[in-house]
């Protein structure tokens, strides 16, 4: 975007929404910051960090909150478990381990332009599961590039391989909670409804499935594109050398590892408890820790959520030497220094900025009057109502931030969910899944970015087999709603857990 163009809507974008300010009801003021927000978010006008930045100083001087209450909603107790997370995630990657799965995952692929494929898919979804997608996307590119230097494939099938590892990133970011910022605000907007049963573990039951089910759609549907349709093929006697010698690329790669190092093996054996304690805290078929360590005040309980015990574990990456045994003065496993170079900071500012936006919504009651307004969606079945959302939630992701997305969709569709006397699951996990899906456009999300930078890469083929994997994945996406979904979250049915939300929106209309 041209300078005067980012100019024009920059000054423009809060001169045309300056007649929301003319009423005196918080609602509207509260609006106007709403859509301010989502302008400067879905044409990037600004560094999203920056917008989301946003509610410090509108909140206040508009009377929809005060700083300190505002300003608390940046570093709230899911936003210190995702920097935890990704904290682990730099340890992962300054130990290597990362690196030695993906390269071992290639080896067992074997040869063949489709098993390689393969190989690369699986590693790439299972780390993006667990670190950063767009972290795994830059560590698989240069692999990737070796490999098809090693090839020599036509331009297609060069795109096909590229675009495999974007997909898959996308794609295996939903199947934890640490997947995807996404993930982590829908948790902590459905902090507001107590006892509700999305843990990591039952995230994990439900979301697993529809991941494999993606990556099987991604890999067919990529194969389909560039092998069929446009007819681009493998040739079969020449190409059996080269396919022979990307296995000893990928060999030599991982030899040059060396033995597994006491960095690597610490770094492993840390995160493993991570994950257990995560899993552990309220797994919902057994008591958790959470309940036993809970502390009694007078009427208040002391509870303990998932981001003290990530805290503690990452406090000791900077205590416990890289190498204890040998060189126990080497340095610790991760440093201040490179988490100051590496940390992505923006990310916990966006979803802060999405928090705070969200309680300005639901204090001034704008969050109630959009809901009371869509409850006339009533005569829609439900169904329809969440293909509806969920369509709408892709078309926006395609062209912004996935994160701010989730932080503007998540409030409305509570809300709805409300009015509409349905369990707030069914819409927001469906919002929040599709809200990750976007393969169109390579500003849709940092993945597709850093793949498209590697060059070679048509836009029209990333909008046609985005289009058609867009709708697979959605498909996929309802399929796991109304099927496991439905009987492990009890989707059907409007929860106890949901009536307490429920009566607050009604206070507040009233």
């Amino acid at each position: 975007m041209r300078w005067w163009v980012r100019l024009l809507f920059e000054v423009g974008a809060p001169l045309a929404l300056c007649p929301l300010l003319i009423d005196s009801s918080p609602q509207w003021r509260c609006a106007f910051v709403v859509l301010l927000m989502a302008v400067y978010w879905t044409l990037e006008l600004v560094p999203l960090a920056v917008t989301s930045l946003f509610p410090v100083f509108l909140f206040p001087l508009l009377g929809i909150l005060d700083t300190n209450r505002t300003s608390s909603f940046y570093l709230k107790g899911t936003n210190m478990m995702y920097l935890g997370s990704l904290v682990m995630a730099l340890a992962v990657e300054e130990s290597g381990l990362h690196r030695r799965i993906a390269l071992k995952a290639l080896m067992l692929a074997g040869t063949g332009i489709s098993r390689i494929m393969i190989g690369f898919m699986i590693p790439t979804a299972f780390l993006s599961m667990w670190i950063s997608n767009a972290a795994t996307a830059a560590m698989m590119l240069p692999i990737m590039e070796a490999v098809l230097e090693q090839l020599k494939l036509e331009k297609s099938l060069r795109t096909m391989m590229l675009l495999c590892i974007a997909y898959s990133c996308n794609v295996g970011g939903t199947g934890t909670i640490i997947g995807t910022p996404p993930n982590m605000i829908l948790m902590e907007f459905l902090q507001q409804y107590t006892d509700h049963p999305l843990n990591f573990g039952s995230w994990i039951v439900f979301s697993l499935p529809l991941v494999v089910v993606d990556l099987v759609l991604v890999w067919a549907i990529l194969q389909l594109y560039f092998r069929v349709i446009k007819k681009e093929k493998v040739k079969k006697e020449e190409d059996k050398a080269e396919e022979i010698g990307v296995q000893e690329v990928i060999k030599e790669k991982y030899i040059s590892l060396g033995t597994m190092k006491a960095q690597e093996i610490i770094v492993l054996c840390l995160f493993t408890v991570l994950v257990l304690v995560w899993f552990t805290r309220k797994p919902g078929f057994m008591p958790g820790w959470a309940n036993q360590l809970q502390y009694k005040q007078q009427d208040t309980v002391v509870t303990i959520s998932s981001a003290s015990p990530t805290i503690l574990i990452i406090t000791l990456l900077f205590i416990i030497p890289r190498d204890p045994l040998n060189n126990p003065d080497g340095g610790t496993l991760l440093n201040w220094n490179q988490v100051q170079k590496k940390f992505p900071w923006g990310i916990i500012l966006l979803m802060g900025g999405g928090f705070a936006l969200a309680e300005g919504a639901k204090a001034s009651c704008l969050t109630s009057l959009i809901g009371s307004h869509l409850s006339s969606l009533h005569t829609m079945p439900i169904p329809v109502v969440l293909v509806v959302l969920c369509l709408v939630t892709s078309v926006v992701s395609q062209i912004a931030s996935n994160s701010a997305t989730t932080a503007m969709v998540i409030p409305v569709v509570l809300s709805m969910a409300s009015q509409l006397q349905v369990n707030p699951l069914y819409f927001a996990l469906g919002v929040t899944l599709t809200a990750s899906n976007a393969f169109m456009l390579p500003v849709s999300t940092p993945c597709n970015a850093i793949v498209y930078t590697a060059g070679g890469i048509r836009v029209l083929d990333m909008v046609v087999v985005g289009l058609m994997l867009n709708t697979a994945c959605l498909c996929v996406t309802l399929l796991g709603l109304h099927s496991h979904g439905s009987l492990l979250f009890q989707l059907n049915e409007l929860p106890v857990w949901a009536n307490q939300s429920i009566s607050t929106q009604q206070d507040c209309l009233l």
